[in-house]
């Protein structure tokens, strides 16, 4: 019996010496996962966009453009960094700023659940590159798609 408790004290009493290092999580651990669909509008400008784009949770995209129906799906990276963004997007957002002045002028809106954000928000930053690229994804043709195939 002495011999466990000397073996249970210095147990112990190492404990607050040096703990070890926390593991960070990996790459297979689940993430967050945003209220799907995510949703992309691209209105007005000189050319009079009218583009809306619906992501589904599987990276599944619909598009709706002057061209006509568009359908692609997104590569995984960009995938995860849209979700990541749209984490940022609450329910009750919904775009602020001045109203336009020129007629002109061209809206890009980000939206995950009943939120909608416009892409030049702070919370969006890591997204709007994504945002664009895939709004000239679907507007374009195929053969030049870079993240929505």
């Amino acid at each position: 019996m002495p011999l466990l408790a000397v073996l249970a004290a210095g147990t112990l009493s190492a404990c607050g010496a040096t703990d070890p290092p926390i593991p960070q999580a990996s790459s297979t651990t689940a993430t967050r996962q945003a209220s799907f669909p995510l949703t992309i509008q691209r209105t007005g400008g000189i050319a009079g966009f009218r583009d809306t784009i619906s992501i589904d949770a599987d990276g599944h995209v619909l598009a709706g453009t002057k061209q006509g129906q568009v359908s692609c799906d997104l590569d995984r990276a960009s995938l995860a960094l849209l979700n990541e963004a749209a984490l940022q997007v609450h329910d009750t957002d919904q775009p602020t700023g001045p109203p336009a002045t020129h007629s002109d002028a061209m809206t890009v809106t980000f939206g995950a659940g009943t939120g909608v954000l416009a892409i030049d928000d702070a919370r969006l930053v890591v997204a709007a590159p994504i945002v664009n690229q895939v709004l000239a994804d679907v507007t374009g043709t195929a053969a030049n798609r870079k993240l929505c195939t």
